[in-house]
């Protein structure tokens, strides 16, 4: 147990993000006679790359009182969508698909219409090999390269679908943040701290801060790969995903926008042994080339990405990484937060959507403990976050099983075992779309998904992981008064000739969607139909 009721000092190892955010939080948790410190290490390296958010950037910054506009002008915010793919299925320039973010109760009639489990017009436009983005009202402003106003005020009308997150400037969003905080109080030290000091009964009683001890109450390591607390200090054991995925380098660089406004979404391009992350900022594209380096070499790869932007780069560094996690990220007073206990990769914006995950739920513990926290309170909030990582490898994973193998990282990639989980889902989607059932399945007690089935199902779907047949099955199995309401909009998207997916024509004949949406078929015959 740790109780906190008394305590002077918490201290947060690492000024980057993760670190102010814990700051603000704590600062707003604990009154003001409580001192609050960011500790930040005057040698640190600023290289200054573009972030994307998830739907919980925003509600952070809504929970600490972060006035959201002020934060897009001071981090050179753009509005993010979603993220497009580029050639993860064949390779191409052409090969395109969206996972856009999608936004309930907004009156788009796919994402509000929701029976057994699933939303049945996104099961009818899967099983029709239908694309799973033009549905959505805002998707026009993603075709017409809208301006960021042009964005607001059609995100205002609360029709468009779509549940905006932000790409930021990662060093402006730090500045922004630490001048927030200062403002509010809490304290900062340019000062490197070189070791946890510990009590017998592995408490942390103090830091040893460049041979000064700063004697502390509880600590927060956020110092990114550093790993201080779990990694130097306690020594935890690294929950490795080497064997589910072999990408270990980043290589940023920026670029000047290919359109007249920014992309209102990140772009993910496929490249020969990993793949490009392009963040649109309001002066510039943030861009990093996350790479395998058993497949490429750091000059290869610059090679590979001058030859896909057309012209030289800068490169600002090289980023070394292990795929993995701390299965322990709490132990005793001491928290390990965002890259401090886990990193995945930058795809999908992953690392900074658990590291607000891991900040909400410390949050609730402290707040319904009264500062009175049991060993089991912090077993529990260790078993979540261990579980949200194991749901987030797998959710990344998906995405490069699309069918490439031109290269031999992707064919490599092709033959990484899945995990159990994994493979149970990817068995279960032969057969049916996506449930809450699957998802919560990764969920611990109180935390949320950073993913839901709706996000599976928009990436599995056009790698067709999620087949027309499984489509098809889960329309077989509703009531018929379910399927007459369906009928219309089957015949639509059979009009409108939408069959985008992998050559998926199957419901072009007329015949077969009468016979299916009038429930005269059976999914034995309908599996003979694709023969």
């Amino acid at each position: 147990m740790i109780d906190l009721r008394q305590a002077k000092r918490l201290a947060i190892i690492g000024s980057d993000i993760g670190g102010w955010f814990a700051a603000l939080t704590l600062r707003r948790i604990f009154s003001s006679a409580v001192e609050i410190v960011v500790f930040e290490d005057p040698k640190k390296t600023d290289i200054g790359i573009g972030e994307g958010g998830l739907n919980n950037l925003i509600q952070s910054l809504n929970r600490n009182k972060i006035d959201v506009e002020e934060f897009v002008r001071e981090s050179g915010a753009t509005f993010k969508l979603g993220t497009s793919f580029e050639g993860w299925r064949n390779g191409e320039k052409s090969d395109v698909f969206y996972h856009l973010s999608p936004m309930i109760g907004e009156q788009v009639q796919e994402l509000e219409f929701i029976a057994f489990g699933i939303m049945p017009l996104l099961a009818a436009r899967v099983s029709a090999g239908a694309d799973l983005h033009s549905f959505f009202p805002g998707f026009s402003l993603i075709q017409d390269n809208a301006s960021q106003i042009e964005a607001r005020a059609v995100l205002a009308t609360k029709r468009s679908g779509l549940a905006p997150s932000y790409h930021f400037h990662h060093q402006k969003a730090e500045q922004y943040l630490k001048s927030v905080a200062l403002k509010r109080g809490i304290k900062h030290r340019l000062m490197k701290v070189d070791k946890l000091l510990l009590t017998s009964e592995g408490l942390t009683y103090a830091l040893k801060v460049e041979g000064e001890e700063v004697a502390v109450d509880f600590v927060v390591d956020a110092s990114g790969f550093k790993r201080i607390a779990m990694g130097e200090t306690y020594k935890e054991k690294w929950q490795s995903f080497k064997d589910f995925q072999i990408l270990d380098r980043v290589l940023p660089f920026s670029t000047a926008h290919p359109q007249k406004n920014p992309a209102l979404l990140t772009n993910a391009v496929a490249m020969s042994s990993g793949w490009m992350s392009q963040i649109p900022l309001q002066d510039q594209v943030s861009a990093s080339y996350i790479f395998s380096s058993k497949h490429i070499s750091e000059d290869h790869a610059r090679k590979e990405i001058e030859h896909y932007v057309g012209h030289d780069i800068t490169p600002m560094g090289l980023i070394r990484f292990d795929p993995g996690n701390f299965e322990t990220a709490w132990r005793k007073n001491v928290l390990a937060l965002g890259a401090a206990s886990g990193f995945i990769d930058l795809l999908e914006a992953t690392s900074s959507g658990q590291m607000f995950e891991q900040l909400r739920n410390v949050e609730k513990v402290f707040i319904d403990g009264r500062g009175v926290i049991g060993n089991n309170i912090i077993d529990s909030f260790n078993r979540s976050n261990n579980e949200g990582w194991l749901g987030l490898i797998d959710f990344c994973r998906m995405h490069f099983e699309g069918g490439r193998d031109d290269t031999r990282f992707w064919k490599d990639v092709s033959k990484l075992p899945r995990s159990d989980r994994y493979q149970e889902l990817r068995a279960c989607f032969d057969h049916r779309l996506p449930r809450m059932l699957d998802i919560e399945n990764y969920i611990g007690h109180g935390w949320a998904p950073i993913f839901h089935m709706v996000n599976w199902l928009l990436v599995g779907a056009p790698l067709n992981l999620i087949t027309a047949r499984a489509g098809a099955s889960e329309l077989l199995g509703l009531p018929t008064s379910l399927r007459e309401q369906i009928t219309p909009y089957m015949s639509r998207l059979q009009n409108m000739g939408l069959n985008g997916r992998n050559n998926m024509n199957d419901f072009q004949d007329s015949e077969l969607i009468r016979l299916i949406m009038s429930g005269d078929m059976r999914e034995t015959d309908y599996q003979q139909r694709l023969g």
